[in-house]
């Protein structure tokens, strides 16, 4: 089933396209070529993703670009560079690729590695050992399979003043202290996580002092324990990484291939879309405030025609908020967006302002949620009774929770918090349910009974308590503070 269709032939992506062009043909770059050599990365909030761009004599190359391409436009144009070359270090599962769109605008060689599930339509494949270069960067590329069967990695030296690497891109193989998941080929699982082991084990090769680069960071569902920092070398992770210090292949592939992660519905539209490849960067002039006939029809949640997202902060929906609408705020729309939204649905924003609606419409249409219908900003505030479009969520104390554990009847402690987080500090008397789980679990959920929704802090357990609400589920609240106020009040 291509659930990416509707948006891979949108009649709204060929006028941005347009738009984007004319962008780029006043920018009038490269003006001239400079020397020194610049390496950034751009960090994708929400899935955590890590791209890169690095250059120098007027080239540069850019490694797993994001779908909104104007940033590595204007990062190569500050550096009077040309891009010439895209990398995609595997076919990424959680968000759209952007090297399509930037080999439409600059034309630049897009390579990818061999062995790809399907072939990659936009990309030249390179071979282990093959070579680039861009200015006085030697590129070469190792093929690393064991998080996919196409992973490759990207190891780069200075030609002028160094003989051996001084950095490697590591894609999904290799992390801060963690390394890449081995359970998307279920009936491959024990030979996926040998490869990651071999792979890793070549990467090693390459010398302690070597720089890593990789393309997820704590918080990416590409991983689970992965450190805070962004940054690291081989020798480091030789030295601290729990995954690194297992002592032979069967032990690892034993730690690999017993690991729980979830898979997202949406892994499946971003994969389709990555090898068939989506030129659609995304631009903020087309986010437009509703208005007229459509601002009445949105605000009423029985003729509402789709999903009323409030990306403002947790405590101002709780106060107050449009009936029917969920809450998904800052990086929660991207970790949680694409479990509990539909392709096929128009999206709408309740948002603070222009800028934070535009935020969360670029977060959604990195993963392919472009059916974006605009944003409200001066809904008004504060409710009445007597309005009935808009309603508040209550939330309770850890001391509600424990007398309602001991007698209530007829209600749940309803805790979606991921497997892992369960496991090492559960609540007993809680019914867990992962809130990526709430949409396809919907149907078993008892709209009679009350419901207390919990996380680690709060955060989720709004989420969860919203999208509940939005389902019709009537007696709903939030454990304030969850499971960090129950470890304060009763541990």
């Amino acid at each position: 089933m291509k659930q990416c269709e509707q948006f891979l032939h949108s009649s709204r992506i060929v006028n941005e396209t347009v738009e984007l062009d004319e962008w780029m043909n006043t920018k009038n770059y490269p003006q001239f070529k400079e020397a020194f050599m610049f390496l950034e990365s751009i960090k994708t909030p929400g899935i955590s993703h890590l791209s890169y761009i690095f250059g120098n004599a007027g080239e540069a190359c850019v490694i797993d670009p994001q779908l909104d391409i104007k940033t590595y436009l204007d990062i190569a144009s500050t550096h009077q560079c040309k891009i010439t070359t895209v990398v995609e270090t595997h076919r990424n599962e959680d968000f759209i690729s952007g090297a399509l769109a930037l080999h439409k605008r600059t034309n630049a060689e897009v390579l990818h590695g061999k062995n790809a599930d399907s072939t990659i339509q936009y990309a030249d494949t390179v071979s282990d050992g093959d070579k680039r270069t861009i200015g006085a960067w030697e590129v070469s590329f190792i093929h690393t399979p064991g998080h996919t069967k196409d992973s490759i990695c990207v190891v780069i030296r200075d030609k002028q003043t160094a003989q051996s690497p001084c950095g490697v891109f590591t894609g999904d193989t290799l992390f801060v202290n963690d390394v890449g998941r081995t359970d998307f080929y279920p009936n491959e699982k024990e030979a996926m996580a040998g490869a990651l082991f071999d792979s890793l084990q070549r990467l090693l090769s390459l010398g302690d002092d070597v720089i890593v680069y990789p393309a997820h960071g704590a918080g990416s569902v590409c991983g689970g324990g992965m450190a805070d920092r962004e940054f690291t070398t081989l020798g480091v992770e030789r030295k601290n990484n729990p995954m690194l210090q297992l002592e032979s292949r069967d032990a690892f592939i034993d730690k690999k291939v017993n690991e729980s992660h979830y898979i997202a519905p949406y892994f499946e539209a971003m994969e389709e879309a990555n090898v068939s490849g989506v030129d659609a960067p995304w631009l903020p002039e087309n986010l437009q405030p509703i208005i007229g006939n459509d601002y009445e029809s949105w605000l009423d949640a029985e003729t509402r025609p789709g999903h009323l997202i409030d990306i403002r902060s947790h405590s101002a929906f709780r106060d107050q908020h449009v009936k029917g609408s969920i809450n998904l705020p800052g990086d929660l729309l991207s970790a949680y967006g694409g479990w509990l939204l539909n392709y096929d649905t128009p999206i709408a924003f309740v948002a603070q302002s222009f800028e934070e609606a535009n935020d969360a419409a670029k977060q959604l249409w990195r993963m392919g949620f472009h059916n974006i219908a605009g944003f409200f900003s001066n809904i008004p505030m504060p409710i009445t009774e007597e309005d009935k479009c808009m309603s508040h969520l209550s939330y309770i104390t850890a001391d509600v929770v424990k007398k309602r554990l001991e007698d209530e009847k007829n209600w749940v402690l309803l805790d979606v918090r991921k497997n892992e987080e369960v496991s090492a500090t559960p609540l007993p008397g809680a019914i867990h349910t992962y809130l990526g789980y709430l949409k396809e679990k919907s149907e078993s959920l008892n709209p009679d009974i009350s419901y207390t929704c919990m996380c680690g802090s709060g955060k989720r357990a709004t989420v969860a308590a919203s999208y509940l609400r939005q389902l019709g589920i009537k007696h709903v609240d939030v454990f304030n503070g969850s499971m960090q106020a129950w470890k304060d009040r009763y541990y």
